[in-house]
């Protein structure tokens, strides 16, 4: 495709992020009738550092490495799932992991699939876009838990997506005020806000490793959709609710949090260089800027 041309994608809807993150709150019927009895987050702690607290006046980068990877680890992560795997397939419950961060979680879901189990699994633009060696000290704008991990981790994340062991990718759109966001990394609220950037970060890592729109639009548009029974939505086809994107996958811009729609400017891909700029957005058939309020982008088919 030539970089002038532009293409239309299908849009990931806010639902499918709502129930996708939904921590078993509810019951999703999928089409298919398998049952997902909610999700599940994958967090484990260790203890803290022994004779440990950690204050405002130790060093930055120590806070960072103790408060993100190194205070979660990857292997607490994996034994999580394992210990899920494990139930799965005692009960065979359909089952769905929120938030995967770490290469070894997804090897235990990828044995997992291969036993033939009802599990499913989704990851996060930040997981794939971002590491914590080059994380900016006290940079609040990428807390979150799991926590960013390093590029051996994101390797394996994207192998993931690309065998189809993850399943999807979902924004787990947090975000919170400048006041929730002050501070430290101690202190700080833990999320990432995504919602806007989020497609175009995951497509500029794609396309960094010889992936495509098409494969982006299959995480994050088809497979969100199908696994949360949302089956009038998702692709582009004749008869389904036309929730579109015109967008240029070959065109760059620089993030700028303080342009952005969020009424809060923070942006863990603040000051990035992304592909993919939109040009129309359309829900139901609709032109999703027709008829707005100003400040208030949300209009109901």
């Amino acid at each position: 495709m030539h970089p002038s041309q532009a293409v239309a994608a299908p849009l990931g809807n806010a639902t499918h992020h709502q129930e996708m993150t939904d921590h078993g709150k509810k019951q999703i019927t999928p089409h298919n009738q398998h049952r997902i009895s909610g999700g599940f987050g994958i967090e484990e702690t260790v203890p803290n550092q022994r004779n440990g607290r950690l204050t405002r006046q130790q060093n930055p980068r120590l806070l960072r490495t103790l408060l993100n990877a190194a205070s979660r680890p990857a292997e607490c992560e994996a034994n999580a799932v394992r210990k899920i795997v494990r139930l799965v397939a005692r009960t065979g419950c359909r089952t769905h992991i929120l938030h995967v961060s770490s290469g070894l979680s997804v090897d235990v879901l990828r044995r997992a699939k291969a036993e033939g189990l009802p599990v499913s699994a989704e990851t996060c633009p930040h997981y794939l876009t971002l590491d914590c060696d080059h994380i900016p000290d006290n940079a609040t704008a990428v807390k979150c838990c799991p926590p960013i991990r390093d590029l051996h981790e994101q390797d394996a994340l994207w192998a993931g997506l690309a065998d189809g062991t993850l399943d999807g990718v979902v924004t787990d759109h947090s975000p919170a005020s400048a006041d929730m966001k002050a501070g430290t990394l101690a202190t700080a609220w833990g999320g990432v806000s995504s919602l806007q950037v989020g497609f175009r970060a995951v497509l500029t890592g794609a396309m960094r490793r010889g992936l495509s729109l098409a494969d982006v639009v299959r995480w994050m548009s088809c497979n969100t959709a199908r696994l949360v029974g949302l089956d009038d939505r998702g692709d582009i086809t004749p008869v389904l609710r036309a929730d579109l994107a015109i967008i240029r996958p070959y065109e760059r811009f620089v993030v700028d949090a303080t342009a952005l729609e969020s009424r809060n400017p923070i942006c863990a891909c603040d000051g990035m260089t992304l592909n993919g700029v939109v040009t129309r957005t359309f829900v139901a058939g609709r032109d999703a800027l027709s008829g707005v309020r100003e400040g208030n982008l949300i209009v109901r088919p």
